[in-house]
This record gives structure tokens, sequence and C-alpha cells, in this order.
């Protein structure tokens, strides 16, 4: 069963980071009836200085060849903002990308990263936040009207919001949630309106779901105070964006969560949800798990084998009771648990992996 990926590494840690998830690939390769084939596809702000294209064409028509992409971070200090990062956008749109899953997910040995007290922490954290991932906000209509003004027009079309409520309430289903809630602005935003709209209309072929309606202000803080609450949450482009990466920082670093970016019906891409972090770039110390964790997604979401993602999200679990890079270490010393760095925390969760496949 071969399986083309297309690897796009791009600035700063994504470098550090790709490997690690090419270790989990090997293993799996080693012990399934998997076999990948692996593409390089610079993207990102040191391509663009060297060709003044942050996705060049080369890139572009490999990544669609391929049955999936792993991305790692784009992105650097002495770039104009936006320039690297605009690969994201194109890849995308370009692929048609509608979909952003990003699951959200306090593992119980990092209970003790998370910024909560117990008592709103609960039973435990595992939330998935659906972003709309091709129109609103990102849509990149507007622009410098004058030098003093500028404008973005947040763009809902019908059609792109049906589909991506249907996908949310289509992955709650699949997943058992017995629950989906809808961040919106529907109070001010004529575009909020028709997306709550739509939501309630589309809510009513799911009888067997509990629906519900948040301002994205007030789930902001309802993710603080009643976490253990949310399953599957569903957002527009932007506050999605928000959501996801305050959820992140409720598992302990942003360095845990991955992300994919889905075309149902084509290529998708599956990536950690932090920057390229040009600050700890090179040093080593980058946490490879929110890779890793994509790796995962990938698997359940393209490759739709659940069995091997679980066996991941496993491996990352018995990981961390062994050793973790320093953004996740105990608050408290701890004699059990070792100080890694990025290459050392990816050979321990492969040789976790490994015992998993074994049995």
């Amino acid at each position: 069963m071969e399986k083309k990926i297309a690897l796009a590494p791009g600035d700063g840690i994504g470098l550090e980071i790709i490997p690690e998830g090419t270790k989990i690939l090997n293993a799996i390769e080693e012990y399934t009836d998997y076999k990948f084939k692996f593409y390089d596809t610079p993207v990102g702000g040191q391509i663009w200085k060297k060709i003044g294209n942050s996705l060049p064409k080369e890139s572009y028509e490999t990544m669609a060849k391929c049955d999936a992409i792993l991305f790692g971070a784009v992105g650097l200090p002495d770039l104009p903002q936006g320039v690297a990062e605009s690969a994201i956008l194109n890849i995308r749109q370009g692929f048609h990308q509608y979909i952003n899953l990003r699951p959200v997910k306090l593992l119980e040995p990092l209970r003790d990263k998370c910024p909560l007290k117990d008592e709103y922490i609960g039973k435990g954290i595992d939330i998935t936040i659906v972003r709309e991932n091709s129109e609103g906000l990102y849509s990149k209509i507007g622009g410098n009207v004058h030098d003093d003004t500028a404008l973005d027009v947040m763009v809902f079309t019908k059609v792109g919001v049906e589909r991506i409520i249907r996908y949310a309430f289509e992955y709650a289903k699949r997943k058992g949630h017995k629950k989906v809630t809808s961040v919106d602005k529907a109070n001010i935003l004529s575009a909020s309106m028709m997306w709550r709209k739509i939501f309630e209309k589309i809510g009513e072929q799911y009888p067997e779901i509990q629906k519900e309606n948040f301002y994205i202000d007030a789930f902001c803080q309802w993710l603080i105070r009643k976490p253990y609450e949310v399953q599957t949450a569903v957002a527009c482009n932007m506050f999605g964006d928000i959501i996801s990466d305050e959820a992140a920082y409720l598992i302990g670093s942003l360095g845990m969560a991955g992300s994919g970016n889905i075309n149902p019906n084509g290529v998708s891409m599956f990536e950690p949800i932090h920057g390229s972090a040009p600050d700890i770039a090179g040093k080593g110390i980058a946490n490879p798990i929110g890779t890793i964790m994509a790796i995962k997604i990938m698997f359940e979401e393209t490759f739709k084998d659940p069995l091997i993602g679980s066996l991941i999200e496993k491996a990352v679990e018995n990981a961390l009771y062994r050793g973790r890079t320093q953004d996740i270490m105990p608050s408290k010393p701890s004699s059990s648990i070792k100080l890694l760095n990025t290459k050392e925390m990816g050979d321990l969760i492969k040789e976790e992996l490994i015992k998993l496949l074994k049995k």
C-alpha cells in the first residue's frame, strides 16, 4: 500500500521537526503494509529569498501528485509579514482544502502542564475545532485603499458555510460526540447571521446531536471556564484560528497540537499549529509532537486508518511519562522524566510506537 508524501519543512524549526515525523512514518512502514515515498517540496522564506516565490511551481506540481503533504512551518524575521506565509494560503486555496481540523486533547501525563485548576479541567479536555479554511477574512479580498485606510472583506458563501457545518456534524457523529457548538458573532455581523441560520437548519437533520451557539467573545472565556463541556466546535476562518490557538495552550504547549487542512476529495496538508519559531531555530529544542500528531490526523482523515492514528497518540502518551522537551517539562523536578532534545523526543516516540505495532 504505497503512499506518496510531499515533505515541506519550510523555515525555522520546520527543518527540525519534519525529520521526526518521517521517523514515525518509517516505523509504520517497517511493521505494517504501508510503503511511503517522500518528495522534497521547498516552500517559505528561504526559497523566496532565492527565487522570489514562497511556493515554487515545481513544489506545487509535486504536491498535486502526492497523497498528502506534511508541512513544517514558514516565516523569517528578516522578511516582510506575509511574504513567506502566503505559501500556506496558496496551498490551502489551490487544493481546495476547505476544512481545517484542529484536535485539542490534554493527555494524562501533561495534566500538570495545563494552566487551569483541576476543577476547570474536569474529567479531561478533548476538543475538536472544525475551522472553515478557504473563505472569511482570509479570502484576501481588499487591500490598502489609501495610505491611512485598509480594507479586508469577510466573504461567506452558502456553499462554503453549508459544507463546513455539515462536515462538523458528520465528524461529531463519527466520533460519537453528543454536541456541536457553533461560534459566531451573529449579534453584529451579517455574515455570522447567515452562518447561524445555516447552522440551525443543518442541525435539524441531526436530531441525536445537541446544538448550541456561542458568540466568539463568550466562547473564548467558556474555553477557560468549562473546556470539558466542548466536544466539536465549528467556526469561520478567523474565529477558528483564534479559538484553536487559545485551546492549544490548555494542553501544555503550542508544540503539542497538530492540524489537518483537508479536501475530502483531493490532496490534504497536515502540519503542527505552531510557527517557525526563529528564536529557538537551530537549537535542537523544538517539540516535534505537533508534527507527529498531525501525522495521526493524516492516517485518520486521508488514509482512513483510525487504528494507526490511535497507536500514534498512545505512543506519544507513553513517551511523555519517560521524557519531554523543555516546553513541557514538569513544573516540579522529576527524576523519572528526562529532558530531551528534538531528535531524542522523536526517537522515544518511535520506540514506543514500535512496541505497540509489534503487539
